[in-house]
């Protein structure tokens, strides 16, 4: 009787500690502006293995703004959060937001797939996620953190035939989008917001 394949697995998951979980494709992140000042109080993004990672920064006001670890997070799934536009000058809110979607995790693995494999010789585990708000509107972005003027960011031959990869916000490196959407709009906080008080 031939017991290595049962023996082989059991090896493998005793010792090798091997796992069938997606691996991570981040554990920095940051979240930030292009339009002003905005708070951010709540934002979670779901991996495709149900994990979470938390961009709830409070204030930030800049690209690519406030950056924190946020653990070892994969495919990004969902995004749910509140945040409001905050005008300064006035040090009050002037709008309220708040978003629960889905993200299309196929099309965001197949375009942080194509970023991981644009550089000709660029690699680094400085991964990042960032989590743009313009008022309503609000972006996760994958970056590498290839930067010309310390790297070799050249990419390779027919590296981005789809045209996913596109240049940061700030035009410093490059990016892909993995998702962008609106959230609902309001003038008072909406209820059970950390808003609503």
């Amino acid at each position: 009787m031939n017991n290595k394949p049962f023996i082989i697995p059991l090896i493998c998951s005793l010792f090798v500690g091997c796992s069938n979980k997606p691996a991570s494709i981040a554990s920095i992140g940051s979240a930030g502006s292009i339009s002003g000042y905005h708070s951010i109080r709540v934002m979670n993004i779901k991996d495709i293995t149900g994990e979470n990672a938390g961009f709830g920064y409070g204030a930030i006001s800049s690209y690519s703004g406030k950056s924190a670890d946020i653990g070892a997070i994969g495919t990004p799934a969902e995004i749910t959060g509140f945040w409001a536009k905050y005008n300064i000058e006035g040090e009050k809110f002037t709008a309220f937001y708040n978003i629960s979607k889905q993200i299309d995790s196929k099309l965001a693995g197949l375009k942080i797939n194509a970023l991981r494999e644009y550089y000709k010789s660029f690699k680094t585990a400085n991964t990042a996620m960032q989590l743009i708000v313009d008022g309503p509107r609000v972006r996760l972005l994958y970056t590498m953190n290839c930067f010309s003027k310390l790297d070799d960011c050249t990419p390779k031959e027919n590296a981005d035939p789809n045209g996913w990869v596109v240049r940061s916000p700030d035009n410093t490196t490059e990016v892909v989008v993995l998702f962008d959407g609106t959230g609902d709009t309001s003038d008072t906080p909406f209820t059970g917001s950390p808003y609503d008080k």
